[in-house]
């Protein structure tokens, strides 16, 4: 039997996720910070950020995903870029700490990456919970899970906001 010529994307969870975080690593480089792999040893932490230029240390957290923008649901316009996470994100509000929300594309194409302060995600995952909640009250089950979403026209400006490093 040929093998097949067609390029496959990996579905391993870990690989899309270590796919995310080189490819931040490298826009990282390009810029002249620098940036190392936590290797899951530090807790909520996957880059540790030094900008030489500023003296500036960040901490980094990295979201990817390979899902296509979906149909925006109630509090959105046109399609969203979403990214699975969970209620203890509400509470994670540490000025240091951005994340890197990417959004692979495959094999050979460069991907969307988002960059937004945790305080932010922190607010917005609250909002979207609670909104969620009140929307279907008594008709849904609570849960633990979060979403954070970005509409693909990027209206909060967070594509490629290095400029927070």
């Amino acid at each position: 039997m040929m093998e097949s010529s067609v390029k496959k994307t990996p579905s391993d969870k870990s690989l899309v996720g270590l796919a995310g975080e080189f490819h931040v690593l490298a826009q990282l480089a390009e810029r002249g910070i620098t940036g190392a792999l936590t290797l899951g040893n530090t807790k909520r932490v996957d880059i540790l950020v030094h900008n030489p230029q500023t003296g500036e240390v960040r901490k980094v957290e990295v979201k990817a995903s390979r899902q296509k923008p979906r149909p925006a649901k109630l509090w959105h316009k046109g399609r969203v870029y979403e990214w699975q996470m969970s209620e203890k994100h509400e509470f994670i509000t540490d000025k240091n700490l951005l994340y890197c929300f990417v959004q692979l594309a495959g094999p050979g194409i460069l991907p969307r990456i988002f960059i937004v302060p945790a305080r932010l995600v922190a607010k917005y995952v609250a909002w979207e919970h609670r909104t969620w909640w009140e929307a279907g009250k008594g008709k849904k089950n609570d849960s633990t899970r979060r979403h954070f979403r970005i509409e693909e026209s990027d209206p909060d400006g967070y594509q490629n906001n290095w400029d927070l490093f």
